[in-house]
């Protein structure tokens, strides 16, 4: 190429100079050195335009963009794509015009808008009809086609797409990548949305084709899917041993972003090994966007500045580099020093309060426990005394009026009536005590709001605060009333704790909270239809923890579910015989 390059220069013909630098652009392409095939593309480009080769001047738009979308260079490759696109309309190429609309919806959906990869691909389908044998295309563009409807989570649709691939021709024997590349996808989405063992034997056919054919990135990715397959099935060893080959091969190969996908995978089958594993995760993430986001400032400047200019940047770059480097690495030292610092200080203090918190709660717990305990010793011996009262010396006193006012006595009329005076003072002195009795009974009533009553203004009132509706099914009331004092106070903490982190995070409108009892289970549930989070990279903070220790105190079970943009809804389950 180098001398075929000196000799288009020494014969002044752009076309051959363009022919010379294009396949520099496509060497350097093949050993992923994008910023060296970019800058060649680049040259070939200008050269072509200079002589008024319109097609080819097209198809290293099409080169350049499609170097920029490998490195994640999306908004240069769109535009690149754009200008190819007007090229290719004005000489009706064909061909061009679908890879271009391929490319398009490739790169709407490496960015998530499925919707507009979709439209795009629908237009690169309207010129296969167009093209000379387009088979193979058409095939390619169900396969891209299923491929956005799987990353919708629409498989039903994914597989129609992928079964018309299938069908359409002996592509087995004559495109067999094609095929393996179809049969794992399809294989894959039907797995995703109902597992079953025939899935798992056409992923292994697939991948036995990839791998005779030396399909590197098709046979990295349908290891990827087998591992996924086993760890859904619960064979963690099958699927480790996957995951280990699928990394082996993309570092081989160098394809990062398939050892960042591999990782992430062994990072969710591997829960021992999941921080090493998030750790090489996010230091080659860090690595690849700083060299990415280096590559495409070298396009960037390929683009809008000269050759010399350029030249003059990459001297100067060289000369700065080592004092650049030297000083963003003291600073980032001193930075992480700092900061390491005060999370420290900061990580002391919380937990100090924490542990003053519990301390707190915990005297207040006891206290209130020894004052239900006093209370019910005072309520016991009331109900004692009025029982004694009642059965013993009203009896008794009863008895002797009785059997007093059936003696025939006789003697003055002033004796009988003081004898029919003290009857009647012994009457009164039964109603007296047969009063005092009730009263010491009836005093027994516990003047305390039912749990039922204490959980709804918990609701109320935090429904009020944080602008948000609420339902309440509330099941087993007795079962709930009957729980003691401290499953009571620690149940009524954790819903207060639990609807506080709605009204701060959640930004919720509607919360649903449900109380039901089966089979001495008892079961707390609340839902919101908030903004949701991650999981996996959530920090477990201060009322997280509290709400574990408080469903330990209950020996009961926490359990968190929450999706981002859909709702969060937390579970809590324990068990107590009444």
């Amino acid at each position: 190429s180098a001398e075929a390059l000196k000799l288009a220069q020494q014969l002044k013909n752009l076309n051959f100079e363009g022919d010379a630098h294009w396949n520099f652009g496509a060497f350097y392409l093949k050993s992923k050195k994008y910023d060296s095939s970019y800058f060649h593309y680049h040259r070939a480009y200008k050269h072509y335009t200079a002589a008024n080769n319109k097609y080819y001047t097209g198809k290293m738009l099409y080169n350049m963009a499609y170097v920029s979308s490998l490195v994640n260079d999306y908004t240069g490759a769109e535009i690149h794509l754009f200008q190819a696109i007007s090229i290719f309309e004005n000489e009706n190429k064909y061909k061009q015009l679908y890879r271009s609309y391929n490319l398009l919806g490739t790169i709407a959906d490496d960015l998530g808008e499925f919707k507009n990869a979709i439209i795009y691909y629908k237009k690169a389908e309207d010129f296969i009809d167009k093209i000379e044998n387009p088979q193979f295309e058409q095939i390619e563009n169900w396969n891209n086609m299923g491929v956005v409807y799987h990353e919708m989570e629409n498989y039903k649709e994914a597989v129609n797409y992928f079964n018309k691939g299938l069908l359409a021709g002996d592509i087995k024997s004559q495109r067999p990548s094609l095929f393996a590349k179809l049969l794992d996808n399809k294989a894959f989405s039907e797995f995703m949305e109902y597992p079953q063992p025939a899935q798992l034997s056409a992923m292994l056919l697939a991948l036995g084709i990839r791998d005779s054919l030396a399909d590197t990135k098709g046979a990295i990715i349908n290891r990827i899917h087998i591992a996924k397959y086993y760890a859904k099935q619960g064979d963690t060893t099958q699927a480790i041993q996957y995951s280990h080959q699928a990394l082996a091969l993309a570092s081989s190969s160098q394809l990062n972003r398939d050892i960042l996908n591999t990782l992430e995978l062994m990072a969710t089958i591997s829960p021992t090994n999941s921080s090493a594993f998030y750790k090489m995760h996010i230091e080659l993430d860090k690595e690849l966007s700083s060299k990415e986001r280096q590559i495409r400032n070298k396009f960037t400047a390929i683009r809008y500045e000269t050759e010399k200019y350029i030249h003059q940047n990459e001297k100067l770059f060289k000369e700065r580099s080592w004092i650049i480097s030297v000083g963003i690495s003291l600073m980032l030292i001193l930075l992480l020093i700092y900061w390491n610092t005060r999370q420290r200080a900061k990580n002391k203090e919380l937990l100090y309060e924490r542990e003053q918190q519990q301390y707190n709660e915990d005297m207040f717990l006891m206290a209130m426990e020894n004052k239900t305990t006093l209370e019910r010793g005072r309520s016991q011996e009331r109900l004692r005394i009025s029982e004694e009262l009642h059965d013993g010396i009203l009896a008794r006193l009863f008895a002797i009026r009785f059997k007093w006012s059936f003696i025939a006595l006789k003697g003055s009329a002033k004796s009988l009536e003081q004898h029919n005076n003290s009857i009647a003072m012994l009457t009164e002195i039964e109603t007296e005590i047969r009063n005092i009795s009730h009263d010491l009974r009836n005093d027994l009533i516990w003047e305390e709001l039912g749990f039922k009553h204490e959980i709804e203004n918990c609701i109320k009132e935090r429904s009020e605060i944080g602008s948000f509706s609420t339902s309440l099914r509330y099941e087993g009331t007795e079962d709930w009333e009957r729980l003691d004092y401290l499953h009571k106070i620690n149940i009524c903490r954790i819903l207060d704790e639990i609807l506080q982190n709605v009204i701060k995070h959640a930004c919720a409108t509607q919360v649903a909270i449900t109380f039901l009892v089966e089979e001495h289970i008892f079961f707390i549930s609340v839902s919101d239809n908030g903004d949701g989070f991650n999981l996996r990279f959530a920090k477990k903070g201060i009322g997280l923890k509290n709400l574990e220790d408080r469903a330990k105190k209950l020996n009961g079970k926490l359990k968190v579910i929450s999706r981002v943009g859909i709702g969060t809804t937390v579970e809590i389950k324990f068990s107590k015989n009444i």
